[in-house]
């Protein structure tokens, strides 16, 4: 009688699912953590933009104190003209005080009362700067700057508010 010390093939299915479940797994995980580091470090960039914003609109409020800029919102075919960002409620519709900006490259508020949404070249990004009045008196506005973009698991949103005062 020979006694050969072969495997069945039931042991070789067992050990090949075994192998391909390991590989599959480490496949996955690879996979989640690729994507997971994609959307943190998109999501770090949305949120830098987002400052961005804000600091370009601190830097406009700075600048224009004397009323020397002005600004327009177009409402459809009408266009509201105000000289100071604490203006920008009496161009704004009644029914929620809310104005929709984009940052125009020179750093100019340009926009209206829809989704006015600036688009950041050569990236997934828009970015939206809405201001609206936090007080009755106006000697504070809101400032809500939100940065939008679309990528395999769909839209995503980075939004960053603040208040300024009146300086």
């Amino acid at each position: 009688m020979s006694n050969e010390g072969g495997q069945s093939l039931l042991e070789v299915i067992v050990a090949a699912t075994v192998g391909i479940l390991v590989v599959s797994a480490l496949t996955f995980a690879t996979i989640f953590s690729l994507r997971n580091a994609s959307f943190a470090k998109t999501s770090a960039q949305a949120t830098k933009l987002a400052q961005e914003g804000i600091e370009k609109v601190r830097s406009i409020r700075d600048r224009d104190q004397d009323g020397k800029v002005s600004y327009s919102v177009n409402q459809g075919d009408q266009r509201t003209e105000f000289s100071q960002l604490w203006d920008i409620s009496f161009a704004c519709p009644p029914a929620n005080n809310n104005c929709y900006f984009y940052l125009s490259s020179s750093d100019v508020l340009t926009g209206g009362t829809g989704t006015n949404f600036e688009e950041i070249p050569n990236s997934p990004f828009k970015r939206q700067v809405q201001i609206e009045d936090d007080s009755p008196p106006t000697e504070q506005k809101k400032i809500t700057v939100l940065v939008t973009w679309t990528d395999f698991s769909g839209a995503h949103e980075s939004r960053l508010t603040t208040i300024l005062r009146k300086l």
